[in-house]
């Protein structure tokens, strides 16, 4: 994913809006799942120099088994840094939707992220709207995780998903186009009936969202405009398999 200067200033952002989140001296993880080693993994590094490997765990189980509201919020900046980092280390780490439906996650210690503090919303409506820029911006060849992977991210945390296609739909980059068409062609929308099971299956409502827009007149317009610029381009026959199978 492009390391934006937007991406930069958003992660930051995160960092300076939740850094008054101290870990809790017992992070009560469950001890049938984890063990203490788990526990002390979590205190070996300073927050931004813990990698996928020490969060991956903890990340999977926060909040459910793991952690109180105050620890995940701890985590949270350098987990959504970790997010953008992945594809250039090359390391393994949790899927997007998987945090992201943690912030809408409701127990007796933990709350929906519409519920927190001002600031604290804004951070990450901020660092969504970024990461999602340059994703769209970037080689669909570099991505971990595509378009259509976030946008089911960001369906776990948000009602709407119009600002996103908004985007999309204004964003001019030859990356852009290329990440559109990739979408159509392998992710099979909008010519499914249904989400093919994932994340997306439990949001059917931004889903169908999602088709809605891809059947809009302007995305056509879209896609055959980057036809007459790119058709000669290594790849075009892209394009033109989307092209085709657009309804």
């Amino acid at each position: 994913m492009m390391r934006t200067s937007e991406l930069h200033e958003a992660i930051e952002g995160l960092y300076r809006v939740f850094e008054s989140y101290r870990l809790d001296a017992d992070t009560e993880a469950c001890p049938c799942c984890h063990s203490p080693k788990d526990n002390q993994r979590l205190r070996s590094k300073l927050l931004r120099e813990l990698g996928p490997k020490d969060l991956f765990s903890y990340t999977m189980d926060a909040l459910y088994t793991w952690g109180s509201e105050s620890d995940f919020k701890h985590f949270l900046p350098r987990i959504f840094e970790l997010l953008t980092l992945v594809g250039a280390s090359q390391s393994s780490f949790v899927d997007p939707e998987s945090v992201f439906g943690k912030l809408t996650y409701e127990s007796c210690g933990s709350t929906s992220w519409r519920t927190w503090p001002t600031a604290e919303q804004e951070a990450i409506s901020n660092y969504s709207i970024a990461v999602w820029n340059a994703v769209l911006d970037s080689d669909p060849n570099g991505l971990t995780d595509r378009p259509y992977d976030w946008l089911c991210a960001f369906a776990q945390a948000e009602g709407d998903l119009s600002p996103y296609l908004d985007q999309w739909l204004a964003a001019s980059s030859v990356n852009a186009h290329r990440n559109l068409a990739r979408m159509i062609v392998w992710d099979g929308v909008p010519n499914a009936t249904r989400p093919n099971g994932g994340y997306c299956a439990g949001r059917r409502e931004q889903w169908q969202q999602l088709v809605d827009w891809l059947r809009r007149p302007e995305v056509r317009q879209k896609l055959e405009s980057s036809l007459e610029q790119w058709s000669d381009s290594p790849f075009g026959n892209e394009l033109f398999d989307a092209a085709v199978l657009l309804p």
